[in-house]
């Protein structure tokens, strides 16, 4: 099989590497050509929007960028994609940013010029973190810090940088003719608020996508605490006094977002927020407004930048805690999935073991009984004594097996119900010198489940060899209930009890009631008392076809 699989995943492979190869040698079918041109299309279109959206966001007055946001959206898809659709997103991309230029009647030179140089920027930083981080993900601590420490913060620099170099050379607009950081600042602002919002979005591996959207209750929240800052920061904005509480006021909706909707959510609403702070900020409203233009421009990137970081952190965390907790509960259903299917093979064992015993064991042993009864007549009467002493041991080791059959697998139980069972197992603990037992069962026992019955049966079994073994108790009382859906069963002794320990050793008795218990969906309640005895207490649930 895993040769077959291994061939069929190589096969694979292959067509994947033959289809690439025909794509970049002009030999792809037409399928992958409208795939690719589709792809580049849709990603201009993108690109062209994602330009025009910055330019509305636009500080006029100082004719300088606030927000960039087609790089981050192509450093997003990048990302998302593996490198088969690299060029087409590329060529999309570029071809919007050009169009873009011809339609504003920006200096086609330059514009070409610093496309292609940050095209290539933002593909080496693509390559870069798919390299360094497989999964692509920024919902854990390494991811998140790689992304930020490459495409927040190299990548934006580097542009910069290269932006600088380049208003020398060539001709280009005045908002990329400025200095580095304002570039900088800028780009590195769309990269923390756009490109994180997409991956978390498409991201298999989001505990959203895992788990559940949030409920109405928190979409509501947010929105009427998202209007609540939006008016208060435009309101009260200009009271110097109220500046600093109003920069904080977004904190406790980032944490209930952060707890509520993790990193996705977390993107998403620091993506509003931002446009939020640019949009009353170009107004001259909110508590972002400086003296100079200048200052209010760099004061809100700044502010976003730390915001942005310090909620994605708080996100990341939650969401590795949520993934942990997702963890050891699937780890634990796993657990409790064998062990039922260990519960349901030690049964069926012990059934095997118990037939053996009866059908094969029990008869041989009924055979050399007769044997020895029809050698004692003719012995002499001298070693008669002897074989009649042997076969009355043979008659008790028959009985003995008997009864081991019986503990192993209580055919009463399936034959005469529960009710007879527990009754024949209490007469056989009071005829082994036992201690007195009373019984008392619901007449709605004979209803019960088949693995509910057998339930109750093994816990009362255990417990009363339990309280023969260590309690050495005078008095048992054993009481199966069923009412409202349920079935209680508590057996109470008179023993010298024992000091129980939470944290304690449990012995394997107990764990074998608790897991039996648990498998039905039930739960179990030891209470002990030195010298006074102890009390154990199951309940199962019915559910609705069991007896009320």
């Amino acid at each position: 099989m895993f040769i077959h699989r291994a061939a069929a995943a190589h096969r694979q492979q292959d067509e994947r590497m033959h289809g690439a190869e025909g794509f970049f040698s002009g030999r792809a079918p037409a399928g992958a050509w409208s795939q690719h041109l589709s792809r580049g299309v849709g990603v201009g279109l993108a690109a062209l929007l994602a330009q025009w959206i910055s330019m509305v966001l636009w500080d006029h007055s100082r004719d300088s960028q606030i927000i960039w946001l087609p790089g981050p959206l192509l450093l997003a898809l990048l990302l998302c994609e593996g490198h088969r659709y690299w060029l087409a997103y590329d060529a999309g991309w570029a071809a919007g940013m050009l169009i873009f230029a011809v339609m504003f009647r920006l200096p086609m030179g330059g514009i070409f010029v610093v496309t292609l140089v940050v095209l290539g920027l933002i593909n080496a930083a693509a390559w870069t973190l798919s390299r360094l981080s497989r999964e692509q993900s920024i919902h854990h601590f390494f991811g998140l810090l790689l992304f930020l420490a490459v495409a927040v913060t190299a990548l934006p620099a580097a542009t910069g940088g290269v932006l600088s170099q380049l208003a020398a050379v060539v001709n280009l607009p005045n908002w990329l003719s400025r200095e580095w950081w304002h570039v900088a600042l800028a780009d590195s602002l769309g990269y923390v608020l756009l490109t994180p919002a997409l991956l978390s979005v498409v991201n298999p591996s989001a505990s959203l996508r895992r788990v559940f959207l949030p409920g109405w209750r928190v979409w509501v929240v947010t929105a009427g605490a998202l209007a609540m800052l939006w008016f208060g920061w435009r309101e009260l904005g200009v009271f110097a006094t109220l500046r600093p509480l109003l920069l904080l006021a977004p904190v406790p909706l980032a944490i209930f977002v952060a707890l509520r909707a993790q990193v996705t959510g977390t993107c998403a609403v620091n993506l509003v927020v931002g446009l939020m702070a640019i949009q009353l900020s170009l107004a001259q409203e909110g508590p972002f407004v400086q003296t100079e233009s200048t200052l209010t421009t760099i004061s809100v990137q700044l502010w976003m930048l730390g915001i942005s970081v310090a909620s994605l952190y708080l996100a990341a965390l939650v969401e590795q805690r949520r993934a942990t907790q997702q963890a050891l509960v699937a780890s634990s259903t796993e657990v409790r999935e064998l062990a039922g299917r260990l519960i349901v093979a030690q049964e069926q064992e012990r059934a095997r073991i118990a037939r053996d015993l009866h059908d094969d064991i029990n008869q041989r042993l009924a055979v050399a009984s007769i044997r020895l009864s029809a050698l004692r007549r003719r012995v002499d009467e001298n070693n008669r004594q002897d074989v009649s002493q042997l076969q009355s041991e043979l008659i008790a080791l028959s009985e003995d097996v008997r009864h081991l059959s019986h503990d192993l697998h209580p055919s009463m139980l399936t034959q005469t119900g529960l009710t007879a069972a527990l009754a024949g197992l209490c007469q056989n603990v009071r005829h082994r010198n036992g201690p007195a037992i009373e019984l008392r069962v619901s007449p709605y026992a004979k209803d019960l489940p088949e693995d509910v019955a057998l339930c109750v049966y093994r816990v009362t079994q255990e417990a009363l060899g339990n309280a023969m073994r260590h309690a050495e108790a005078e008095r048992i009382e054993v009481a199966v209930q069923i009412a409202h859906r349920q079935v209680d069963l508590t057996i109470t002794d008179n023993g010298k009890g024992f000091v129980t320990e939470g944290g304690g050793r449990r012995g394997l008795g107990l764990v074998s009631i608790d897991e039996r218990t648990k498998l039905l969906g039930g739960s179990y309640r030891l209470q002990s008392t030195l010298g006074k005895g102890t009390e154990l207490c199951i309940r199962i649930p019915l559910g609705a076809h069991g007896p009320a």
